[in-house]
């Protein structure tokens, strides 16, 4: 399996599942998604267009993670190959096309929805599927259970998944990314109004990663100069002092640091439950961690903490997940 491919549709966190009505949407659609912040798409075999939608989109928009969907023989996972699929998605298990992709050495995620499935996954040295169809099959609690005993299994959950319940599953640690159409309404595709769903698009990654201020660092010489002004905020505005060893809170908002840390006057702390898939997407736009500020979760290896290689108006920005949100 081609890890490189699976930990990029992780980090991109929703893979949206194509069905090309008419041949001419194939390109406009993919730059839809692609401008709206969703660089990969699962086209599937629900369309005579399939073949030349791949092609066309992985030739003329390289960008984008192009795999292939509900394919159901050998002779489409080799099509499909051949017009630029860099990975295969099936809706059951298919033996015939998940032992010729691994022959092939093309990433495949064969549907399933039992633990027999899972162990068949793993008798092939597989340990990425596809969850189909994921609320019919029990959602995100099903999922969940099949977690306990097989550990190393992730899941890219597919049916039924929208803006709505879509954190039901990316919360839980076996779950790779999620799969869905809900930002490819019908009514949009037949009246080509590409830019609707380029904006529904960006409104599902902003879902994704549902950014949001957790508190302001401002930057003091002193300890004895931090408390005074973090005791002088909660003396105005009935704010709850905190004191830590490093830094001086007024309530949760306010952070008042006993010596300069990052930032000319201080720094902006953002959460996302995701750090690391909003990096992925942060860099997209040129914006890198700092290495040496990465900190990650103990158990799960993923990052928690990083600061960005940006300053807004003198005050450096670090992302924070929900392992230390609340901490004050």
């Amino acid at each position: 399996m081609n890890n490189e491919i699976i930990e990029r549709i992780s980090h991109i966190g929703i893979v949206p599942v194509v069905k090309i009505i008419n041949e001419e949407d194939s390109l406009p659609l993919a730059k839809a998604l692609f401008n709206g912040g969703i660089d990969a798409a699962e086209i599937t075999f629900r369309s005579e267009h399939t073949l030349y939608a791949i092609k066309e989109i992985s030739t003329n928009l390289p960008g984008m993670l192009v795999g292939a969907g509900t394919v159901l023989t050998k002779k489409q996972a080799s099509d499909a190959v051949k017009a630029g699929a860099r990975f295969i998605v099936t809706p059951g298990f298919n033996h015939e096309v998940v032992k010729w992709c691994i022959e092939n050495e093309v990433p495949v995620l064969p549907g399933i929805s039992s633990a027999g499935e899972i162990e068949t996954a793993l008798s092939y040295g597989l340990k990425t599927v596809k969850f189909f169809p994921a609320e019919s099959s029990g959602g995100a609690k099903r999922i969940q259970d099949l977690s306990a005993p097989y550990s190393d299994v992730k899941f890219l959950p597919t049916g039924g998944i929208d803006e709505a319940n879509m954190h039901d599953y990316l919360s839980l640690p076996s779950v790779l990314a999620i799969g869905g159409s809900f930002m490819l309404k019908e009514d949009f595709i037949c009246s080509k109004n590409y830019s609707a769903i380029e904006e529904l698009s960006r409104r599902a990654v902003k879902s994704l990663l549902t950014y949001e201020l957790i508190h302001i660092g401002v930057n003091n010489n002193s300890e004895e100069e931090a408390v005074k002004n973090a005791q002088k905020l909660c003396s105005l505005f009935d704010f709850t002092y905190y004191h830590k060893p490093k830094s001086q809170f007024a309530g949760k908002g306010f952070e008042f640091l006993n010596v300069p840390g990052r930032g000319s006057n201080g720094h902006i702390a953002i959460y996302t439950p995701y750090p690391e898939r909003a990096l992925y997407h942060l860099s997209k736009m040129g914006i890198l961690p700092i290495e040496g500020t990465i900190t990650r979760n103990k158990k799960t290896g993923i990052i928690n903490f990083a600061y960005l290689d940006l300053e807004i108006a003198g005050f450096a920005i670090h992302l924070i997940n929900p392992d230390v949100k609340m901490e004050v």
